[in-house]
Parts: C-alpha cells; structure tokens; sequence
C-alpha cells in the first residue's frame, strides 16, 4: 500500500509540474491544486486506514473496548458478541472495496423500490389526476401483490398483513417512506443492531395492518408507514423511559417526527388505523427490547430464533402471493 501511495504521489506531482509548464499558474489555480492534494490525500490515508484494518489480528468489542482475536466470536472478557465488529482478513478487504448490501434500511428501501417497478412493468399505471397519483399502480395491480383487503385476508391470505407494507399508491408515496425510512432506519440499527429492527419492522407491519382490519374494514390499505410508525414509537417510547441522557437526545431528535405525523393524520385516504396499531406495536416492544447485540449465550438463541422465525415469515408472505397470484388474476376476471 505505501508503495501505491508513494506511486500515486509522485504522479500527481507530476501532473501538477506539467499544468505548470502549461501555464495553468495564478491563485484561482494554485487554490484548486491544493484542493486536488488535499482530496488525495483524504482518498489515500482512507486506503492505508483499510490495509491496516486487513492486517489487523485483533478487533475491539465496543462494549468493554477489549481486543479480542479477530476469529473469535464473542468477547472473552464480556461475553458480548462480536458478530456485528468488522474483522481483518480477506472479509474486511471485501467489505472495504464492494457495495455494502448489508444494511436493513438499504435492502427494505430497494425492496420497495423495486416492487413497485415490478407493478408498472406488468399491470401499467392509472390515469395521473394530481400530484399524489403520478405513476400509481392499478387497482388490480394492488390487489393481486397483497394489499390490504379485508375480505381476502378473512379468507385465508393472512400473508397480506406483510406484502402490504412493501407496496405503494404512486411514486411520491414510495419517496416520502423510503425517505423516512432513510432517516430512522440506520439511527435505530446503530443502537440495537438489524436483527432486532428486523423483528420490530416486521411485528409493527403485521400488528398495523390487523389493527387496519378491524378498525377499517372496507378500505383497501398499502404502505410502508404502519411499520415506519412501529419504528418511530419505538426510538420515542425507549429513549424517553429506558434510555439516558443520549437515548433521550435520540428520543428528542424521533420528536421531530411526530409533527409531520399528526398531520398525515388528518390527509385524505390516509390509514389512520394502521398508524395508530404500528406506533402502538413499536412502543411495546421497545419496553422489553434492550439496545447492542445480546451478550449471553441465551439470548443469542432467542434472537437467533426470531431472526430466522422474522425471515421465513417475511419471504413466507411474498411466496404464498406468488402462489396466489393466477388465482387472484383469475377472480379479477369474474
């Protein structure tokens, strides 16, 4: 790596004589040579940062700041795990120089995302009648990827109190979710790791649209905001009660939320029953749901079981719509 760098330098200086020579001097480009040095500088000390990082033999449990072998996998002086604590090696040179797809918050948006690409390839869009309806999928389109319909769901497709959190009315709808999405999502995965927001994301998703079900029975229903409210009730509810001075700047920071919130409340076709049951959904849990990966061997287990148990009901759902799909298409046709 220091033989790249010192490479790389004398290239760049190299470069710099020849802009002289051509004349490129003065102070407007003497200021932009010294921002060229200063980026490669910044882009070099990054890379030699990651060849240490590769070399390295030990990494540091961020519980009790102990280094630990790096091919261990919990901490020898805690108990705490180091599942989530980048290791050396080939793993970590990989981590350094690939796109990161390890992030909840970035597969659940891309999940999104592409759903609803999928919806208008196949279906098409409806007829835009004002802002909120811009490249909004059809009504069929809906119904079969597993909206939110009461008496489908009474009928055995429980799946859909899943699908219909990934689904959206248009393109403006989708960009308001993933971007509050943006802003939650990673803020609560720092604190308490993706399994454990996995486990909220989906249980504030299916207690949301169970509480739609009852509560609005006659209304078709979709969106990523009844789990969103799940994860918005739980950064509030435990930074203000189970949390210090930091958990609750967090809970402070959440606050700001709840404004945008309560107005989307009183917004036409807006599912207040879902939000009301995902905010709910999210406030309990975060009464019994410690933040940090867990440090005993038992719950390890627990958590590893409702990672699995979260996973096979997530990829569950979208397997029966599949499964359910001509026959959806088919009563469509009645």
């Amino acid at each position: 790596m220091q033989l790249v760098a010192q490479l790389l330098r004398s290239l760049f200086d190299l470069a710099m004589s020849l802009m002289g020579l051509l004349g490129m001097r003065g102070s407007r480009w003497e200021w932009k040579k010294s921002q060229w040095k200063m980026s490669l500088e910044s882009k070099l000390a990054s890379w030699e940062m990651t060849d240490r990082g590769v070399r390295a033999k030990v990494r540091m449990c961020r519980h009790c700041r102990e280094l630990v072998d790096r091919s261990l996998a919990t901490c020898p002086a805690c108990g705490a795990s180091m599942r989530d604590v980048p290791r050396g090696g080939i793993g970590r040179l990989f981590a350094a120089v690939l796109p990161q797809f390890s992030s909840l918050t970035a597969i659940l948006i891309t999940a999104n995302v592409a759903i609803l690409a999928i919806q208008l390839m196949t279906w098409g869009a409806e007829p835009t009648r004002g802002l909120f309806s811009i490249l909004s999928p059809r009504g069929e389109a809906q119904f079969v990827f597993g909206e939110k319909w009461t008496s489908a769901i009474l009928n055995g497709q429980y799946w859909r109190l899943v699908t219909a959190g990934f689904l959206h009315g248009g393109i403006l709808h989708l960009a308001m979710n993933c971007y509050a999405l943006s802003i939650l999502g990673p803020m609560l995965e720092e604190e308490f790791g993706w399994r454990k927001i996995l486990v909220v994301y989906l249980v504030s998703d299916i207690v949301a649209f169970s509480v739609s079900t009852l509560f609005r029975p006659d209304t078709a229903s979709v969106g990523a905001s009844g789990p969103l409210f799940g994860l918005l009730g739980f950064g509030v509810i435990f930074g203000r009660f189970r949390a210090g001075a930091r958990g609750k700047a967090m809970s402070d920071q959440l606050m700001r939320w709840i404004t945008p919130a309560i107005v989307m409340l009183f917004l036409p076709g807006i599912d207040n029953a879902a939000h009301a049951g995902g905010f709910a959904c999210g406030a309990l849990l975060a009464l019994g749901i410690d933040p940090g990966e867990p440090r005993t061997e038992r719950a390890r287990k627990i958590w590893a079981v409702l990672t699995t148990l979260s996973l096979v009901i997530l990829i569950g759902a979208f397997v029966a719509m599949l499964i359910e799909y001509p026959a959806n298409v088919e009563l469509l046709r009645r």
